[in-house]
C-alpha cells in the first residue's frame, strides 16, 4: 500500500522531469560545485600527506624563531666586551688582527666584524674545511686584545654554531642538500593550503564573524577551531611560503634567475682602484703598479699575496668604516691585486638599511658607495622580508610573532588530523576514507579552469608543488576508480546491495533517473 503525500484539494504534482532534463539541471548546478569540490579534495589529500612536512618545518621554525635571542645567552661571555668609560681607548684593529692570525696563521683573512661598544670584535678567516658560507671567527675584546673565543660564523646574519645548527634543521632536516626538498615541499604547499582553506571557509560562512567562531561540539568544534586559526594566520602562512621559497633548492634557483633578469638583486660596490692593474685572482704583490702610498703594503693572504693587508691599511679602513656607519659592520679585504677594501652594515634589529662603501686602503678615502636607497624596490622588499623571516628586523618582537605563528600552524595541523580521525570509518577502511566527493568527470567549469590555470602557473615557480600536486590528483582519481569498481562488484553480487555513494546504493536515484511520486514510508 502506498500513502499519498498530496492533499485531495490540491492538483496532482507536476510530472517528474525526464532523464535529459535531470541531466541538464545537474549540469546547470555543477558550476557551483565542481571547482569547490576539487579545491576541497585537493585540500584534503594535501593536508593528509603534506601536513607531516609542514609540522616538522613548524617545529624547527618555532625553535629557530628565538635562536637570535638564545644565541646571546649561550655565547654571552664570547660576545660581550668589557667596555671602558672611554670607548676610544680601544686597541688598534690591526693589533686584533695580528693576535687572531697567531691563532690561525695558515688561514687567509676574510674580514673583520666590528661590534657595538659592549661587543667583541670578530676576526674572520676562510677555512676550506668548513661548509659553504661558514667562516672561522676569533672573538677578541677590543679594549684589552684578549681572545674571548674561537668558533665559526655562518651566513650574512653572522649566525654562531647553535643558530646555524637550528637553521640547518629547519632548512634541510640535517640531511644535507637532499633534505632541502622537504622544506621546499612544505613551504610550497603551506601557502596553497592557506589560500585554498580560506576560500572554502569563506564559502561556508560568508562573514568574518562566522569564520572566527570556535564553539560547538565534537567535530564541528574542531573544524571551527581549524578554520578560525587559519583565518587569523593566513597572511602569515603566505608570507612564510614566499620568503621560504627564496631559500629553496629548485624554486629558489628559479626565483634567483628571474630576479637577476628583472634587475631585482642587491647591487654591490666596485672595488677596483684607479691607476692599479685590473684585479685578477692570481695576481701577486710584484704585479702592483705605481700608486701613491701603495708600495710595500703587503701581507700574506693565504696562498697569494696582495696589497692592502698591512697594519696601516687595516686601521685606515676601519676608521673610515666607523665614520660612515654605525656598528655592527664588517670590513672585507681585497682578494686580488688592485682592489679596494669594502665595508658594509650588518643585519641587526631595527636596521632597515644596508649601505656599503669601497675604501682605498692607502688613503682611507671612499672610492665607491651603494646606499640602500639606490637599491631596486623589489630588492629592498626582499631584504626586509628575509630579515622578518629570520626574526632579525624587529628584534624580540619579531621573534615572538614568528613563534606564535609557528605554534598556530602546529595547532592547525593537529586540528586537521583530529577532524579526519573523527570522520574515519568506525569499522576500518581506507586511509583516505572520508574524503570530499569528487568534482566529477563532466565538462570543466570556468571556476575549475581558473583554478587549474593558477595551479599550473604556480607550478612553474615551484616545480616541487607541481609534481606533488599531480601525484595527489592521480591518487585521488585512482581512489575513485577503485571505489567505483568495488561498488560495481558488490552490486553485481546475488542478493547484495551497493554501499552509499555508488550506483544502486542507498540514497541513489532510480535507474531511469526519475523521481518517485510514492512516499518512502510505505510498509
Amino acid at each position: 500500500m502506498t500513502i499519498s503525500t498530496t492533499s485531495p484539494s490540491q492538483p496532482d504534482p507536476a510530472p517528474a522531469p525526464t532523464v535529459g532534463r535531470a541531466r541538464r539541471g545537474t549540469a546547470r548546478r555543477r558550476p557551483d560545485r565542481q571547482s569547490n569540490r576539487l579545491l576541497k579534495r585537493l585540500h584534503f589529500f594535501a593536508g593528509i600527506i603534506c601536513a607531516p612536512l609542514i609540522l616538522v618545518a613548524s617545529v624547527t621554525g618555532l625553535l629557530y624563531a628565538f635562536a637570535p635571542t638564545i644565541e646571546k645567552v649561550v655565547y654571552h661571555d664570547m660576545l660581550t666586551a668589557s667596555a671602558p668609560e672611554n670607548p676610544t681607548d680601544a686597541e688598534p684593529v690591526s693589533d686584533l688582527v695580528r693576535t687572531a692570525r697567531a691563532e690561525h696563521p695558515e688561514l687567509p683573512l676574510a674580514g673583520v666584524r666590528l661590534g657595538k661598544p659592549d661587543e667583541t670584535t670578530r676576526v674572520l678567516f676562510s677555512d676550506p674545511d668548513l661548509p659553504e658560507s661558514t667562516l672561522r671567527a676569533v672573538f677578541l675584546d677590543p679594549y684589552t686584545g684578549e681572545v674571548k673565543g674561537d668558533t665559526t660564523q655562518y651566513g650574512s646574519s653572522a649566525a654562531l654554531p647553535f643558530r646555524q645548527w637550528l637553521s640547518n634543521g629547519h632548512r634541510n632536516l640535517w640531511l644535507g642538500e637532499n633534505g632541502r626538498l622537504y622544506s621546499e615541499t612544505a613551504a610550497s604547499w603551506l601557502g596553497v593550503l592557506a589560500v585554498g582553506g580560506l576560500a572554502m571557509w569563506w564559502t561556508r560562512n560568508r562573514s568574518v564573524k562566522a569564520m572566527l567562531r570556535t564553539g560547538g561540539k565534537g567535530r564541528t568544534r574542531t573544524m571551527r577551531r581549524h578554520g578560525a586559526t587559519g583565518t587569523v594566520i593566513a597572511v602569515g602562512m603566505v608570507f612564510l611560503t614566499v620568503t621560504g621559497l627564496t631559500w629553496s633548492s629548485v624554486a629558489g634557483t628559479n626565483i634567483g634567475e628571474w630576479r637577476s633578469q628583472l634587475d631585482w638583486v642587491k647591487p654591490t660596490v666596485t672595488t677596483e682602484l684607479a691607476g692599479m692593474p685590473d684585479p685578477t685572482p692570481d695576481a701577486g704583490a710584484a704585479d702592483a703598479g705605481p700608486h701613491a702610498g701603495h708600495e710595500g703594503h703587503q701581507m700574506a693572504a693565504g696562498a697569494s699575496t696582495v696589497s692592502g693587508l698591512n697594519a696601516g691599511a687595516i686601521d685606515r679602513v676601519a676608521a673610515t668604516a666607523r665614520a660612515e656607519f654605525s656598528a655592527p659592520l664588517t670590513i672585507t679585504p681585497p682578494t686580488a691585486e688592485g682592489a679596494a677594501w669594502s665595508a658594509a652594515e650588518d643585519r641587526a634589529a631595527f636596521r632597515f638599511t644596508l649601505d656599503a662603501v669601497a675604501v682605498d686602503w692607502a688613503t682611507g678615502k671612499v672610492t665607491d658607495r651603494v646606499d640602500f636607497s639606490s637599491w631596486p624596490f623589489f630588492a629592498k622588499v626582499s631584504e626586509w622580508l628575509i630579515n622578518l623571516h629570520m626574526g632579525l628586523l624587529f628584534g624580540w618582537v619579531n621573534q615572538l610573532v614568528l613563534g606564535l605563528l609557528a605554534a598556530a600552524i602546529i595547532a592547525m595541523v593537529g586540528f586537521g588530523y583530529a577532524m579526519w580521525w573523527k570522520r574515519r570509518p568506525r569499522t576500518g577502511g581506507a586511509v583516505v576514507a572520508g574524503a570530499p566527493p569528487r568534482a566529477g568527470w563532466g565538462r570543466p567549469t570556468r571556476g575549475t579552469l581558473l583554478l587549474a590555470a593558477v595551479l599550473v602557473g604556480y607550478s612553474v615557480i615551484a616545480p616541487l608543488f607541481g609534481i606533488t600536486c599531480a601525484v595527489f590528483l592521480v591518487v585521488s582519481a585512482g581512489y575513485d576508480l577503485v571505489r567505483r569498481a568495488r561498488g560495481a562488484a558488490v552490486t553485481a553480487g546475488p542478493g547484495m546491495s551497493a554501499g552509499p555513494g555508488v550506483p544502486g546504493g542507498p540514497g541513489a536515484s532510480p535507474s531511469n533517473g526519475t523521481a518517485s511520486t510514492s512516499g518512502s514510508r510505505a510498509r
